[in-house]
């Protein structure tokens, strides 16, 4: 199976994330490749729901919702928008469940890229 088709598979729209950089493959795939750097270099940890300050918290899900929202990664990004809203509005505790199930589905999505993109 193909990259483009596995990540179809784990709920990305490949298609859509095609159309937003005018059907560049080669622009996707590096852009996917950034997915991976940037979840990486903005690490969210369980605990940081429950730290005192939320202001890093919200600007990593930020982050991390507009770049999983231009490669049309459904899931994930519907579960950052979510995240991103629960925090703006003090509400950590939901936020963490939200982030707790998008995790596997993240896991998945880069471990995808990893194996394909030989990351």
């Amino acid at each position: 199976m193909s990259l483009f088709e596995e990540l179809k598979t784990l709920g990305v729209d490949v298609d859509e994330g095609l159309e937003r950089v005018v059907d560049d493959e080669p622009l996707y795939e590096m852009m996917l490749g950034m997915f991976i750097d940037t979840v990486n270099s903005n690490p969210i940890e369980i605990a940081d729901f429950d730290a005192e300050g939320l202001d890093v918290l919200i600007e990593r899900v930020h982050i991390l919702k507009g770049l999983t929202g231009n490669l049309a990664m459904t899931p994930l990004f519907e579960g950052y928008m979510q995240m991103l809203d629960l925090l703006r509005t003090n509400r950590p505790k939901e936020a963490k469940e939200k982030y707790e199930r998008i995790c596997p589905v993240q896991a998945a999505i880069m471990d995808c890229i990893k194996r394909h993109m030989n990351i």
